[in-house]
């Protein structure tokens, strides 16, 4: 972790599992519990993507059982009704190939956050008009995970500045 300058302290690395939506601790094994539960699910992985408003809100990718068929939207179903907690419920699910794990075979969150960091700051940058996109999210000893944004284009950097400041994640501009 670390201390900012207004001395917050900011959780990084494996301590970061817990998804803090609005203030509120949200524990991903209860979303990829429910989701295990679905016959097709081979593996899930539960990370917070950033949000603007709330901190994180919760995110699960999804790796299929070989052979199996769910759609995105059968899944997110599974979840409303297996995951109690309401704050707790995906906000979003993706369904990929194979889900990055470690050695031992256990899933590899940080992967899955750099992948939920790249999505949303991209879908902002483009939403707001902006020419940026992320180039890629590094890992930082001090600061955790920063997205490094290019310019695509001509770009006003104190609007892009403005509208990434909103998020949690620290980010930096890269050639």
């Amino acid at each position: 972790g670390r201390l900012d300058a207004d001395g917050y302290l900011w959780i990084t690395g494996r301590a970061k599992d817990l998804i803090i939506r609005g203030g509120h601790n949200i524990d991903p094994a209860e979303i990829e519990e429910a989701l295990a539960g679905h016959p097709a699910v081979a593996f899930a992985g539960a990370i917070g993507q950033p949000d603007s408003f709330a901190g994180e809100l919760p995110c699960v990718y999804v790796e299929l059982v070989d052979g199996a068929d769910a759609s995105t939207k059968d899944l997110l179903a599974h979840a409303q009704k297996h995951v109690h907690e309401r704050a707790a419920r995906p906000k979003y699910l993706e369904i990929i190939d194979e889900l990055p794990k470690t050695a031992v075979g256990k899933v590899f969150k940080p992967e899955l956050r750099k992948m939920a960091i790249s999505r949303i700051y991209n879908e902002a940058l483009i939403q707001a008009g902006h020419s940026a996109e992320v180039a890629r999210v590094v890992d930082s000893k001090k600061r955790g995970l920063v997205a490094q944004i290019s310019k695509t284009g001509d770009v006003d950097e104190e609007a892009v500045a403005h509208l990434l400041g909103e998020f949690t994640r620290p980010w930096e501009w890269v050639e």
